[in-house]
């Protein structure tokens, strides 16, 4: 599995191309709800619908020295980002970063999706 993480205006050096490890997964799929029990026992919920912009994507991968500088560049140089997963294209603001000698991983808040299912 690869992802793909490119700047949102010309950079020739705003492409990362990440090799992911098994452990990187699909973002949760959620709805924007809430529970609020009731005096009487029950509960009332609110459902305000999905949205896209609730996924968090976590990247992980074995570090290199090129790959995880070249992601620090990005998270130094640009407040979002555009992200390609095989769940789709999105735009997203960089939440982490954590380089490590094992694994590295990125969290990305996803703030929009840039394709069409």
């Amino acid at each position: 599995m690869h992802a793909s993480l490119t700047t949102t205006t010309f950079d020739p050096l705003g492409h990362v191309e990440v090799d992911l490890l098994p452990e990187s997964k699909s973002p949760e799929r959620l709805r924007r709800m809430n529970r609020i029990a009731t005096l009487d026992g029950g509960a009332v919920t609110n459902d305000s619908g999905y949205s896209d912009a609730d996924l968090t994507i976590d990247l992980r991968w074995a570090p290199t020295q090129a790959t995880d500088e070249a992601v620090e560049r990005l998270l130094r140089l640009y407040a979002r980002i555009n992200v390609a997963t095989r769940d789709g294209v999105f735009r997203a603001g960089v939440e982490s970063f954590r380089p490590g000698t094992t694994e590295s991983i990125l969290r990305l808040l996803v703030i929009e999706r840039l394709s069409v299912i």
